[in-house]
């Protein structure tokens, strides 16, 4: 197996992975000492263990080393515990919705099986081979999936059921700048250089070229004559320019073509090497983009996205507050502040 392909799985799986929870009453276990019990489940210290050293690993894979490592290692696992307790939380919900994700799990490793072309009765058995377990990879595809799955149809969807016509409208009318489409405008340029000559002998050409335009000549076809540009080889086109705040023509440019309309020519521009005459193309005032269905979808999805953080927030909170929790006295200081989030739940500000 290719070890880019072991590697991308890890990552995902990191970034997937919800810790890996403790003992359900369904499943047998060895005597583990316990950490905390969240209704009928534990968490026993081999979990917040195991927890605890793929945190560090995730760090480590950020790039974190010595102490800035141990700084960011500290302050995570502050609240370790109390993800590891919403983490089971979220799966007892799932349990008691009926949500099962069986599917979505075997899925994901076909997929990922595909994309290293592995056939598919043989996927565990590689990462077996990789040295991954295939059951905790399973688990923490599920855990991550059971917990998805809950806030999806218990947070998300209320969400998006409170954003209302009025609120789209509302944030269009205050982000108008943002969905403002900026002036544009397409040039051509003719460049006489002062290379071998002097300043006044290409002045002198740029003059001759501007002659010939007023008595009718096509600009297009002296860029191709006198131009020393490559846009030569293209009758002097350079493309399109935004103008505006972010504009992205210089600004002896911007300037000489204030004011000028499609099919005007700019007074001559000096430049370091020589002259510059630019022709307006093309040029589209600034349009502030309709709110059509396309940009009503995306500004629902910034606004669920705003409020998705409070309300997953809010919605845990009340699985605590519903819920039996106990943590060991031996690790109620060690996590006071995961212990303080549970016992005093605080709405958002």
């Amino acid at each position: 197996m290719r070890r880019s392909g072991i590697a991308g799985l890890l990552g995902c799986l990191l970034w997937l992975s919800a810790p890996p929870l403790g003992w359900s009453q369904d499943e047998p276990v060895l005597v583990d000492e316990i950490v905390a019990r969240i209704n009928s489940d534990i968490i026993t210290l081999s979990a917040l263990r195991r927890a605890q050293a793929e945190l560090r690993q995730e760090l480590e894979q950020q790039g974190l080393t010595g102490e800035a490592l141990e700084r960011a290692y500290q302050e995570a696992s502050k609240t370790l515990l109390q993800q590891l307790i919403d983490n089971q939380l979220l799966v007892q919900r799932a349990n008691e919705l009926g949500i099962t994700v069986e599917t979505q799990i075997n899925e994901f490793l076909l997929n990922w099986g595909r994309q290293q072309g592995i056939p598919p009765a043989e996927v565990e058995k590689r990462l077996a081979e990789a040295g991954l377990d295939p059951d905790q990879v399973r688990q923490t595809l599920r855990l991550r999936f059971l917990r998805e799955a809950v806030l999806a149809r218990e947070v998300y969807s209320r969400i998006f059921q409170n954003i209302f016509d009025r609120d789209v409208e509302q944030y269009y009318q205050q982000h108008r700048e943002e969905f403002t489409e900026p002036e544009t405008v397409r040039l051509s340029e003719i460049f006489i250089s002062t290379q071998g000559r002097s300043r006044e002998q290409a002045l002198a050409i740029v003059q001759e070229i501007r002659e010939k335009l007023q008595a009718g000549a096509d600009f297009g076809d002296l860029a191709a004559q006198y131009s020393a540009r490559p846009s030569a080889r293209n009758k002097g086109d350079i493309g399109t320019f935004t103008l505006g705040p972010r504009r992205t023509l210089g600004d002896a440019q911007a300037k000489a073509i204030e004011g000028l309309k499609a099919g005007d020519v700019s007074a001559p521009i000096e430049l370091p090497d020589g002259f510059q005459l630019l022709k307006v193309l093309e040029r589209q005032q600034p349009r502030v983009r309709p709110l059509d269905a396309e940009l009503k979808r995306q500004i629902q999805m910034r606004l669920a996205q705003q409020r998705a953080e409070a309300a997953v927030r809010e919605y845990i909170e009340t699985l605590r507050r519903d819920a039996y929790i106990w943590i060991a006295p031996a690790y109620r200081e060690q996590y006071a502040a995961a212990e303080t989030t549970m016992a005093n739940p605080k709405k958002p500000q």
